[in-house]
Order: structure tokens, then sequence, then C-alpha cells
């Protein structure tokens, strides 16, 4: 059976107007399997949230390939694009900026019916959309309402109904609970999984949140500087990380009992720019298998984080 999703040496720089370039993504490479869901953490500005805008051909990549159910869609135009996109499902962060304050929540979930032409009559329409909503844990009768009337978890609900109303075979979940409570969140992951394990829908799972990965995820991406420097099975990199920033990382994460001590010390100061100086770039970091499927960069390929960062463009250097 083949990945839903293949990323082959991805890379995403943006140019400024001073010359220098940012290195959003530097050969990200990582496969999904059907079924599967693949979380992908690491801190604010370390190109997570671009790395899922490529991928759904929403930036275009500066390079690399990417391959949705063995098919390259890289270089596919508007027209060529439009029927993967049946098979490729994004939900955002934030719920409400998603929707149409001046819709009802039925006609955004059956949106993406009609720019298919998918839709049918209009009783056909209602019909789908209304299994949508049951599918989702939402009532039929709530279609006719608008956003405003829904929680912030409900919000998200809806969204997800409108990602599964084209049957895609990957949803990429952008810090899709990260603004929700915690038990919202609890209660949306709950549903994502029973979808999947329903749909066989395979996840891309964008977060920070580290205790969300724990439950969510089969495997774990980390990513620094636009670069993923370990990747392996949740338990491996959970309970074994290999590389000196995923570890703290790891111990970055709140702990519940203030009495454990940790093993670490914290991270401290700033993630360094991703930002170059025209005519240079970042080296590419060569990941190494130290257990079946778990690979790490080797340590000296990560630069320090500056604990007092004065210029940016000068904070990355190894």
């Amino acid at each position: 059976m083949s990945a839903a999703l293949v990323v082959e040496g991805l890379r995403k720089v943006f140019a400024l107007p001073d010359r220098s370039r940012v290195h959003a993504l530097e050969h990200v490479s990582f496969a999904v399997a059907p079924g599967e869901t693949l979380a992908v953490v690491g801190e604010s500005g370390c190109g997570k949230s671009t790395l899922a805008q490529v991928v759904c051909r929403l930036l275009e990549p500066s390079a690399g390939r990417i391959v949705l159910d063995g098919t390259d869609i890289t270089t596919l135009d508007s027209r060529a694009m439009k029927p993967h996109r049946r098979q490729m499902q994004i939900v955002f962060q934030d719920p409400f900026a998603s929707l149409d304050p001046r819709r009802t929540v039925g006609y955004a979930v059956g949106e993406p019916l009609r720019v298919h032409g998918l839709a049918g009559d209009a009783a056909a329409l209602r019909e789908r959309v209304g299994a949508l909503f049951e599918k989702v844990g939402l009532e039929r009768s709530q279609m006719a309402q608008f956003p405003h009337q829904f929680s912030g978890g409900q919000r998200q609900r809806i969204c997800i109904a409108r990602a599964l109303a084209l049957e895609p075979k990957l949803v990429i979940a952008d810090e899709s609970v990260s603004a929700l409570d915690v038990s919202v969140q609890a209660q949306v992951i709950n549903l994502m999984m029973a979808l999947q394990a329903d749909l066989g829908l395979s996840y891309l799972f964008i977060s920070h949140d580290l205790a969300v990965v724990e439950r969510m995820a089969h495997r774990v991406a980390v990513m620094y500087l636009g670069q993923i420097v370990e990747i392996g099975p949740r338990a491996a990199v959970f309970e074994r990380p290999r590389h000196s920033y995923t570890k703290r990382l790891l111990d970055a994460a709140p702990i519940a009992d203030p009495r454990q001590r940790r093993e670490r010390p914290l991270l401290v100061g700033e993630v360094p720019s991703p930002r170059w100086p025209a005519g240079e770039s970042p080296e590419r970091v060569e990941l190494v298998e130290h257990e079946p499927g778990h690979f790490a960069a080797r340590e000296r390929e990560m630069p320090p984080v500056d604990p007092s960062p004065t210029d940016p463009a000068a904070s990355h250097r190894p």
C-alpha cells in the first residue's frame, strides 16, 4: 500500500527586501502512511505552519517534491490541482476565523461539495450535510445556525465536518486544538481519533503541545529552524529522545507534580533566527538511525539557543 503523503527535500525560502533570506523549510523529508498520524512539533517560528501550507499548496515550495496518494502534485497548476484537493483538506487553529459569519454553518459545511460539483440537488445536499453534522457529534437542527451561536469546540467540530465533506484521505491539522480549553481539547482529540479509526484517515498533525501529541500521534517529527532534527515512533521519541533539542523540548513541558525534578536545564532565551544573509544558507541536517524507524541529527549540527540575542540575523550561527 502506497503512502498517503510523501515529502522529499522540501524547501521554502522567503526573500526579504535587504536581500537576506528566511529559510523557513530546509530539506524536509517524511512520509505519512494510510491511517497514520504524524505529529510535527517544535517551538513557534520553527516552520511547522509553513510546512502545512506548503504541503497543501497554499504556499509554493522553493524546491522538493510533494507526492499525494502516489501523484506528484508539486508543480500542478490550479486546474490540475483541483481534483487532488479533494484528497487533502486542512483544519486551521482558529475555527471562528475559518467560518463566514454571514453564512449558516450548514452552508459552510456544504460549500466544498458545491465548489467541486458534488452537491446534487438541494435535498441531497441537505442530507449529506446533516450526516456530516451527526458524524462530528452535532445535531441536524443546528445546520441553520450561525458561527457566533456555537462554542469554540463546536465551531472546530463544524470545521472538521467541512474538511470531511469531500471524503479526503489526508487531513492536515494546523494547531487545530490549541485555542480550546483542555477539557474541550480532549473531546475534539477523541473525535479525531474516532474518525480516523472509522474512515481510515491520515493526519499530519501540527502542534506545539506535547501532551496532545503524546495522546494523538503514532510518530513524531521534531522541527528546529526549518529542519527535522529527530523523527520516529511516538514512544521512542518521548521515552528515548536522541537529540539534545528534543530532550530540552520535552523537559520544558509543564509537569503536574512539582516534586518531580528535571534531568536537564530548561531552554533559555530565544530560538535563533532562520534569516541568513544573501549568499549564505544553513547546512543540511543529516539524520542517523539509532533504532528501527528512529532517526536523529548529529549533535554538532544543531545551533545552540542564544540566551541573549541581539541582532536576529546574527543569532543563528552554530
